[in-house]
């Protein structure tokens, strides 16, 4: 009785002891407060701010420090090398390598090692004339080896196949659809800080006739032959065409922030930028652009192949409804003898046949999944439909804005030489006392803004040029061309961005150039 008295204090004891241990880790957790989980974040916060300038600094180092001049064929030449876009598509076609290795698993034998031991606590034994004969050893060892190929899987290892095959090509259109979004990024981006520039000088030039003209009109009024509104008046053009100029500027050193971005060089890059805004008239052809579209646009390779990775896809799926045949050797060692278990050595035995597999009984979960891979289909066929009406949109709504910007173009060219003609008058006269100062003044803006238009009309021009270029899919490398071609921006059979090419490529590339072209 005393015995069991002891016991029963002591559970008593141990469940009290875990009670205070809880209750002091519940304690403890408490003490945890709102200002030390702040102090923690703070730190970790910290940390990341350390890390990051770490990795900057790195990044840095690392990237390409550019000097002088930069035309746009060396900006696409160092975006195609060094953008982080581009690098980071490009590791598809590695990832598309493991799935077509991935594949041949369906397709290449497989091999299978085994080892066992076996420890039994008594061995069967029968007595003969008195004595026990044991049946087999207390310890069992085995080792085996097992080769199996594949025969048969109702059509879903040639599919697999092809499907790695569809893989492959997907990644190489994939990538290809980025060297195209790479090569528009870094030609809008050239062309942006170009137009920026133009507008910069524009709006400088502006200054420095306009300081001039105050300067005059200054004099002038010393002499009383003008009034203090002609000089205030001048003086709030300067200080206009000041605040145009600095605005300009600012564009300029944003866009050329985004352009070295998108050719992946360091920010601390000093360039000037060697080519220049240019019209060079374009007569696109519908029906030939729309069918380069068709045969050059990497995104509607790329829906075509998804259509055809879901048709394998469904294909595996019908596969489940055939059995799976398989021929195997086997090759066992052991100890005992496999062949007697009266042996206790070491022997070989070995075993070949076929194995067939044929669920019978999961006829809903089948049919489950091709309804399923059926309907992503018909989903992926609509896709490419959709993704085909859009090419043509996007190739119609560039012709418009080209033939827009065309028009543009022109009428800006005539405003250009008006506007310079009124202002030589209006110098001539303002110089005769015919006319007032102010009609100086407003001619001085109107040029302004007449260059500042018509570079701009140059510019959208380009742009759209540009984005027709885009929507036929002939800004790089076509479909089945060398995975490095990309790496020349300039390809035979393209209209690059950058320059003109004659007339006797009209047939090949779906558009008409006329050789005539517009400066400043």
């Amino acid at each position: 009785m005393t015995e069991t008295v002891v016991k029963g204090t002591s559970r008593k004891g141990s469940v009290f002891i875990t009670l205070i241990l809880l209750l002091g880790m519940m304690m403890t957790a408490g003490c945890v407060t709102e200002q030390s989980l702040y102090r923690g974040l703070e730190e970790r916060r910290a940390q990341a701010y350390v890390t990051w300038k770490q990795a900057r600094e790195k990044e840095k180092e690392a990237r390409v420090l550019l000097r002088g001049e930069l035309s746009l064929e060396d900006s696409l030449k160092f975006a195609l090398s060094n953008n982080k876009s581009l690098q980071a598509a490009a590791q598809e076609r590695e990832i598309s390598r493991g799935v077509v290795l991935e594949s041949y698993g369906s397709v290449l034998p497989t091999i299978t090692g085994t080892a066992d031991y076996v420890r039994l606590d008594e061995t069967a034994s029968f007595n003969v004339g008195g004595q026990s004969v044991s049946l087999g050893d207390v310890n069992n060892y085995s080792a085996g080896l097992q080769v199996s190929q594949p025969l048969f899987r109702g059509g879903a290892i040639p599919a697999a196949l092809r499907s790695a095959k569809w893989v492959s090509l997907l990644a190489s259109e994939q990538v290809r659809g980025v060297v195209h979004g790479v090569i528009y990024d870094v030609a809008s981006a050239y062309y942006n800080t170009l137009l920026g520039q133009h507008l910069y000088e524009v709006n400088r030039d502006a200054v420095i006739s306009a300081k001039a003209y105050l300067k005059d009109v200054t004099v002038k009024r010393d002499q009383g032959l003008a009034s203090d509104f002609d000089v205030l008046r001048a003086q709030v053009d300067v200080s206009l065409f000041e605040a145009q100029m600095i605005q300009q500027r600012n564009r300029v050193n944003l866009s050329r922030t985004r352009l070295f971005r998108a050719m992946g060089i360091s920010q601390d890059s000093k360039v000037v930028l060697s080519d220049s805004l240019h019209y060079a008239p374009v007569r696109p052809v519908f029906d030939e652009a729309v069918r380069i579209a068709y045969d050059k646009r990497a995104d509607l390779y790329q829906v075509e192949l998804s259509v055809k990775l879901q048709q394998e896809a469904l294909r595996v799926a019908r596969s489940q409804y055939w059995p799976k045949l398989d021929a195997f050797l086997r090759q066992e060692w052991a100890k005992p003898d496999p062949h007697t278990s009266t042996k206790n050595d070491w022997g070989d035995a070995w075993s070949a046949g076929l194995s067939a597999v044929w669920p019978l009984f999961d006829g809903l979960q089948r049919e489950g999944r091709i309804r399923q891979e059926r309907e992503r289909l018909k989903q992926k066929e609509i896709t490419l439909i959709d993704t085909q009406e859009q090419a043509l949109l996007e190739v119609r709504q560039a012709i418009l804005s080209l033939r827009d910007g065309e028009e543009f173009v022109e009428s800006q060219k005539l405003n250009l030489a008006r506007a310079r003609e009124a202002l030589r008058l209006a110098e001539v006269q303002y110089r005769e006392g015919v006319a007032e100062a102010v009609a100086t003044t407003e001619a001085r803006s109107a040029l302004t803004r007449a260059q500042g238009l018509y570079y701009e009309a140059v510019f959208n021009h380009t742009i759209a040029r540009l984005a027709l270029q885009r929507s036929m899919g002939i800004l790089g490398p076509g479909f089945g061309e060398h995975e490095d071609d990309h790496r020349s921006p300039i390809l035979p059979g393209v209209i690059g961005p950058f320059e003109v090419k004659q007339s006797e490529n009209a047939g090949e590339t779906g558009l008409r150039e006329e050789a005539s072209k517009g400066g400043s």
